[in-house]
């Protein structure tokens, strides 16, 4: 009997104006896991918002649910999933090494969300454009480098950076670290083109995406291209 599909929560394709947001962080372990799962878009204000979702409660989407058993959270979610599938580190030090990183993939793509929305965070970039240009400026300048830059030397200090963050598999921060890597080089095409301080970094975001079930997913209508205005 095939297992019961994942139900992914998150905000509609309409409000985050095509791509998947944060969600895009579980789709990917997911997809790599080769777990069947569903989008559900329906309600989602009501449900978290409006207090009507009856499962343990959860502050916000993305949220996972099979059965009685929900779990919210981005970063717990993918540690979640990834110890669940065989995409986690296979020792005690690799597993907090792992979570150090993970949580700073998730500090970084926070600040390159911000640098987009100025003036208001929950606003669109569209309506901030001039607003927004100073921390723009600062995030490349200033931000971007710095954190890519210590991925570099995160990667580097594991098999020469030749393989993957830790261990000698994939694990579910190497897909975090995936995503960040690829929405850098969507939002921001020349400085990440420019930027000659992370060859073993660039090596890597095209090992990783050439893997054949996340190549299969990001030639399929299931992925959606980043929008472009919010690092998501």
């Amino acid at each position: 009997m095939s297992e019961e599909a994942w139900k992914l929560y998150y905000h509609s394709l309409e409000r985050l104006q095509g791509s998947y947001g944060r969600a895009e962080f579980v789709r990917l372990v997911l997809e790599e896991a080769g777990v069947s799962y569903k989008m559900v878009h329906d309600n989602i204000a009501q449900l978290f918002k409006g207090g009507e979702w009856q499962g343990y409660p959860a502050f916000a989407p993305p949220l996972i649910q099979r059965g009685d058993f929900s779990l919210s959270q981005t970063g717990v979610i993918c540690k979640f999933l990834g110890k669940k599938y065989g995409l986690y580190p296979t020792t005690e030090e690799d597993e907090w090494h792992a979570d150090q990183l993970n949580t700073t993939v998730h500090d970084y793509i926070a600040e390159g969300r911000l640098s987009f929305h100025g003036k208001e965070w929950a606003s669109s970039y569209l309506e901030q454009v001039e607003e927004t240009k100073p921390y723009q400026e600062y995030f490349i300048k200033e931000r971007m480098p710095k954190f890519l830059q210590h991925f570099e030397k995160a990667l580097t200090a594991n098999n020469g950076g030749k393989g993957f963050l830790v261990g000698n598999s994939v694990t579910y921060v190497d897909l975090a670290l995936l995503h960040v890597l690829r929405a850098t080089e969507a939002q921001f095409p020349a400085e990440w083109g420019a930027l000659t301080s992370v060859p073993l970094l660039k090596a890597y975001q095209q090992r990783l995406q050439q893997r054949p079930r996340l190549q299969e997913y990001f030639n399929s209508d299931r992925w959606r291209p980043f929008s472009g205005n919010s690092m998501m």
